[in-house]
């Protein structure tokens, strides 16, 4: 029989005290001991090596970053505070962007290279965040450049940028299921591969693909300003949106002298939005979604080589992160996906106080996973990084 201890850092007593106070409530305080397995043994791990583990483990972060947020268009001098901007970094705001790029081009009726670059977009105005298909029709008069086609092209930044995020995304599906099957994924869960399941991310961007561009540019409220030789307020912006100048005038500041104006309204050019095709798109995105949940449950339950059933803190940590995205993501689409608020590209509740809160929640979940899994990780005998204990070598380096 294993300790009945749990090998805690002194920093981690009061949370250990706590967290077996609660599973004491469910389970017998000694089955509680057994079943939490936190080891502090990372003192072994190089400087160098922690370099590479840190960029392995920030990798899949980083690219959701830069493949999911738009740099933002500012359309008022007004700017956003910081925590306005945080939202768009949250992953359920990403995913949102995904679907309703694809359900706009599934609705539409008539599809041109500005609408995609409008739907890419991301516009702040002096009524916050506007992703709306009247804002995609406004914006037109504020293109400087558009796409040469209506949709990416393959040789482009944002194809390689997609080809790049699915390669990471199968990863992140195949390496958990392999795991799962052969009974070993939580032994070499650790420090460099905790936010590998986030480049999942990868996978639901597929269906956007061909139309999430970044082959756009606007003019901001600067470039207005500076062509002007004034200040502009917020009612003159919407002036200079609404009202179409001469072609001389529009070149002189670097607009598009485009055919097509703001004469169309969105009833116009997209069906309605409980329509069959945004249905099916909805459907498209949900199924994945729950399907992660399953996954993450059945992992939960897996009894692990030599044992049974317990838990490290990583795993631990890293199963309270995942569960509280994933749900939230769930609960969120599902929500709006039933009300029919749907047309905007900007997530509806993103201002809201508690979206800041949920998202703050998430970034805190995140910070105390790579802390817990930071003491763990250690080189196995077999040269895996795991945050199991050595007992463990023999289980989890059979089939090395």
């Amino acid at each position: 029989m294993l300790e009945a201890a749990i090998f805690l850092a002194p920093i981690f007593q009061p949370a250990n005290a706590i967290l077996l106070l609660f599973l004491s409530s469910f389970i017998p305080p000694a089955s509680a001991q057994q079943i939490i397995q936190f080891t502090y043994q990372s003192q072994s791990v190089k400087f160098t090596e922690w370099i590479s583990l840190l960029t392995l483990c920030l990798a899949p972060l980083i690219a959701h970053i830069i493949a999911g947020v738009p740099t933002p268009i500012y359309l008022s001098r007004r700017r956003p505070v910081w925590h306005s901007l945080l939202g768009h970094f949250n992953p359920t705001s990403i995913l949102w962007r995904y679907f309703v790029i694809t359900d706009r081009r599934a609705r539409a009726k008539r599809w041109r290279s500005i609408d995609m670059a409008a739907s890419c977009a991301l516009f702040w105005t002096k009524n916050g965040w506007d992703g709306s298909e009247e804002m995609m029709l406004k914006s037109r008069e504020l293109c400087t450049r558009a796409p040469s086609l209506r949709r990416i092209s393959f040789t482009s930044i944002s194809a390689a940028t997609t080809l790049i995020v699915t390669i990471q995304g199968v990863q992140s599906v195949y390496s958990p299921m392999a795991g799962f099957f052969n009974g070993d994924f939580a032994f070499s869960l650790a420090f460099n591969s905790i936010f590998s399941s986030i480049a999942f991310l990868g996978l639901m961007r597929l269906p956007a693909a061909f139309w999430l561009t970044n082959d756009y540019s606007y003019m901001d409220i600067d470039r207005i300003e500076s062509s002007r030789g004034e200040e502009v307020d917020g009612v003159e912006m919407e002036a200079v949106m609404t009202k179409p100048g001469s072609a001389s005038t529009l070149s002189a500041v670097g607009l598009l002298n485009l055919d097509y104006g703001l004469s169309v309204s969105p009833e116009e050019i997209f069906h309605p939005s409980n329509s069959w095709r945004s249905m099916l798109i909805r459907m498209t995105f949900l199924i994945p979604l729950i399907g992660s949940v399953a996954l993450s449950a059945a992992s939960i339950a897996q009894p692990q080589p030599g044992y049974g059933l317990f838990f490290t803190g990583t795993f631990l940590t890293l199963t309270a992160f995942y569960l509280v995205l994933i749900i939230g993501v769930i609960v969120i689409v599902a929500v709006y996906f039933w009300t029919g608020n749907t047309s905007s590209t900007v997530l509806p509740c993103i201002e809201s106080t508690w979206y800041k809160v949920y998202t703050g929640l998430l970034i805190v979940l995140m910070i105390i996973a790579m802390v817990v899994s930071g003491l763990e990780t250690r080189k196995s005998a077999c040269g895996i990084y795991t945050t199991f204990r050595p007992y463990y070598d023999q289980f989890g380096c059979a089939g090395t």
